[in-house]
């Protein structure tokens, strides 16, 4: 029984000891971290002041109209979406307000009818209904209107031509790029390039006027190579091969650029060929019509270096004076190029010399094709060097460059009508390969170009095959032979 005591009496006292408060650690109880409700985001806002989709009498079937007009418009079956787009554009013309799509489907079917329509009145009649489609979408979405302004320029200049003059279509284009800048989309630029030097040639517009708008053409056009992407991109590369050609026929303009538009674009060519003395003196010669002085250190080098290395040509001899004083070296050299020209045509009709006439007659070509952008005139004189000096391949070389750089001329800069002006220059490139001085520049200009012809399932779909006869029209108007890309 004691025994019993015993036991009971430990239990007693571990007992009291389990329920005595304890110090060494305490029990933390984490409180649960509160749930935030994380806010829906809101509805973008709405750029237009349009009616929308929420603006009509049966939203369901307004929303249900534009689905089936799209599907029609993507099937290009514009007569089908005609009557489901006309129900749309009535009540909810800004769709959901935030894209224009209705209205550039409506650009798209009228511009249908134009196509098809047989009358002038029916004609413009559709013009003028496309005209006002983009003056309401520029209304509804007033941030676009640059936008607007220059698709209305770009189908007043492809596919409404005789709808608007010159002028018209000028200042819709300058509108346009004034009001975008540099957010300026790339199909404004090829056609803005091209009136540009147009109206300048015409006297419509001043050089001050030319030289800003060819500066941010080409400020447009870097921005958008840096930084577009996807099909933006490519659309920008395609201006690429355009624009900036459009934009060099203005250095035949005297002091339409600096100095240091010249310097910044042809003195690595004369780093890279310090040898070659054809291009050392036309380097210099561009510098100086650039407005670069004599004293420029870089002028007085590339002049030592000419000097040293290289011997005159007949044609630019220094003994050669005009009856005003200077030589036409001296003339070139200062970059006065018709100077030089009229100094050569001189001494080419008072030389009987065979061989002088033609080193006369190329460099009068050259002076025409890379300082004044005149081709034809500058294929005649090549063409008269090649009859006094039969054979002699500078002159091949020469109409071959110039076929082949018409590309922008010819065409948009690529496709079909930009790159048939290579078949021609082959033709003379391959004539040039017959003369050895003349024969490896001929072949790496061949080399060159291999990579722009035109692809055989382009000829294919104008049943042309590998040699086929082919005339090149624009300002060439050859006979020539289809070649492929292989």
């Amino acid at each position: 029984m004691k025994r019993n005591y015993l036991l009971l009496s430990i239990m007693m006292v571990l007992l009291v000891w389990a329920c005595t408060p304890k110090t060494a650690k305490e029990t933390v109880v984490k409180e649960e971290t509160p749930k935030v409700e994380t806010p829906p985001k809101p509805e973008p806002e709405k750029e237009s002041k349009c009616p929308t989709f929420d603006d009509a009498p049966d939203k369901d079937k307004a929303i249900e109209n534009y689905v089936l007009c799209k599907d029609e418009i993507k099937r290009k079956n514009y007569d089908a979406a005609l009557p489901l787009w006309e129900k749309v554009y009535a009540t909810s013309p800004a769709a959901d307000g935030r894209r224009n799509l209705v209205f550039m489907w409506g650009v798209e079917i009228y511009n249908d009818k134009f196509q098809k329509a047989t009358t002038e009145a029916e004609k413009k009649q559709h013009v003028d209904r496309v005209m006002t489609l983009y003056d309401e979408l520029a209304e509804c979405y007033p941030k676009e209107k640059g936008f607007v302004i220059g698709r209305k320029a770009f189908d007043m200049y492809y596919n409404y031509p005789d709808f608007a003059t010159q002028d018209e279509k000028y200042n819709m284009f300058k509108s346009s790029i004034d009001m975008e800048g540099m957010k300026s989309q790339p199909f404004v630029l090829n056609p803005f390039t091209a009136l540009l030097r147009d109206q300048f040639d015409a006297k419509a517009i001043s050089m001050e006027e030319a030289q800003k708008y060819s500066k941010m053409v080409m400020d447009i056009l870097n921005n958008g190579l840096s930084n577009a992407k996807g099909r933006t991109l490519e659309d920008f590369k395609i201006v690429e091969s355009y624009a900036p050609f459009r934009m060099e026929e203005f250095e035949s303009v005297k002091g339409f650029y600096d100095c240091a538009y010249y310097k910044d674009k042809y003195l690595s060519e004369y780093e890279e060929n310090k040898t070659d003395c054809d291009i050392m003196i036309d380097i210099y010669s561009t510098l100086r019509w650039g407005g670069c002085p004599e004293a420029d250190a870089k002028l007085k080098e590339i002049i030592s270096t000419y000097d040293n290395a290289c011997r005159e040509e007949v044609v630019v001899s220094p003994t050669e004076t005009t009856p005003s004083g200077p030589s036409c070296s001296e003339l070139l050299r200062s970059g006065d190029y018709q100077g030089a020209i009229d100094c050569m045509k001189e001494r080419y009709e008072q030389t009987t010399d065979q061989d002088r006439k033609g080193r006369y007659a190329y460099s009068i070509a050259s002076i025409y094709y890379s300082k004044f952008k005149q081709f034809s005139t500058a294929r005649s004189w090549a063409e008269k060097a090649i009859n006094h000096k039969p054979g002699w391949g500078k002159p091949y070389l020469l109409i071959g460059d110039m076929y082949a750089s018409s590309g922008p001329l010819c065409g948009p800069g690529r496709g079909w009508d930009s790159q048939v002006v290579i078949w021609p220059a082959y033709d003379m490139w391959y004539k040039a390969k017959s003369d050895p001085e003349t024969a490896g520049k001929a072949q790496k200009q061949i080399n060159r170009y291999a990579q722009y012809l035109p692809e055989k399932s382009d000829g294919f779909m104008r049943s042309l095959k590998e040699g086929d006869p082919y005339r090149v029209n624009c300002w060439i108007q050859r006979n020539t032979t289809c070649r492929f890309k292989k």
